[in-house]
């Protein structure tokens, strides 16, 4: 059974990724967002990757922060520079595509720009800066410096509720419903878990994947799958930015513990733009087990919809 469910869970995931990326989606010419890997983890950056005019542009000093470098301003020259401790440099400026790296001018692929108060370049400069690999993967909203990341899922933000009900030929449609601005669509998925989607205006802004065990299933069992669950995501996203949980040799007495003291697990992750929960807690017939992914962009705005309904 603890494999079986452990599998529901994750293959709907699968599930969901198939059909929407399968399905022809048109998208504007304004910038997307995605999701950037370094060295396979994903980045901590407080600013997004995004993708403009076929050009991937990183936020300078929050990604080369990760990469050991420190940034600096030239008030006089308006030049933005960024070094690391072995003497290797970029030095840019706002507007130009000229830059000089390790010492040598070169031609960027774009100029460098400004967007919510912090500069970007083209994520190939850090190639040329560094000599790590680079590359990024459109259906995947994906972009990586270093190590290719293994294939993580993050939600299509922004997609429309058409879009969605589009790729949802398959599914059991089992709730939909509008008040204010959010609308919800609820499937049951053939041999997965429930999949909630909630819009904010129109788009896609959380979703989550549920599945209800009640009047069956041990605890200690739930708690194992919840394990499996936990570290399947810390190997995608990273270490969590809450609910992290340093096991000793013996985590499912650690697992115990904790749930007997609080009634519930739960631990989050920062992917990007993305925030991904992971939720077990008791129900009044038995358990669940929730994985939810919402768009950190507009949680807040979110969040404060969802409560005004209350």
């Amino acid at each position: 059974m603890k494999k079986i469910i452990y599998l529901t869970l994750m293959g709907c995931l699968a599930t969901f990724v198939g059909l929407f990326f399968s399905a022809p989606i048109t998208s504007a010419a304004a910038p997307v967002s995605y999701t950037l890997y370094i060295e396979g983890k994903v980045s901590s950056a407080k600013f997004p990757t995004v993708v403009e005019k076929n050009t991937t542009l990183i936020p300078m000093k929050s990604v080369l922060s990760e990469l050991n470098y420190t940034t600096t301003l030239d008030n006089q020259t308006k030049t933005i520079t960024a070094k690391n401790s072995a003497g290797s440099f970029i030095t840019v400026k706002t507007g130009s595509k000229k830059a000089t790296i390790n010492g040598a001018e070169v031609l960027l692929s774009a100029s460098v720009k400004t967007m919510n108060g912090t500069t970007y370049i083209p994520l190939s400069a850090v190639q040329k800066l560094t000599g790590k690999s680079i590359g990024s993967d459109a259906s995947q909203g994906i972009a990586w410096i270093g190590e290719k990341p293994t294939t993580a899922f993050i939600p299509p933000w922004g997609v429309t509720l058409d879009q969605i009900k589009l790729v949802s030929g398959r599914k059991l449609l089992i709730d939909e419903g509008e008040q204010g601005d959010i609308y919800i669509l609820m499937y049951q998925v053939p041999g997965a878990a429930d999949e909630l989607n909630v819009f904010y205006k129109n788009k896609l802004a959380k979703m989550a994947f549920i599945t209800d065990f009640s009047g069956s299933g041990e605890a200690t069992e739930l708690l194992g799958i919840y394990g499996g669950i936990y570290d399947s995501l810390t190997k995608t996203y990273g270490k969590p930015v809450e609910g992290y949980m340093s096991l000793n040799d013996n985590p499912l007495d650690q697992y115990l513990t904790l749930f007997a003291d609080q009634g519930y697990l739960s631990s989050k992750w920062q992917a990007g733009s993305t925030t991904v929960s992971l939720l077990l807690k008791a129900t009044d017939t038995g358990y669940t087990i929730s994985m939810q992914y919402v768009n950190a962009s507009v949680e807040a705005e979110l969040n404060a919809a969802l409560d005004a309904l209350k």
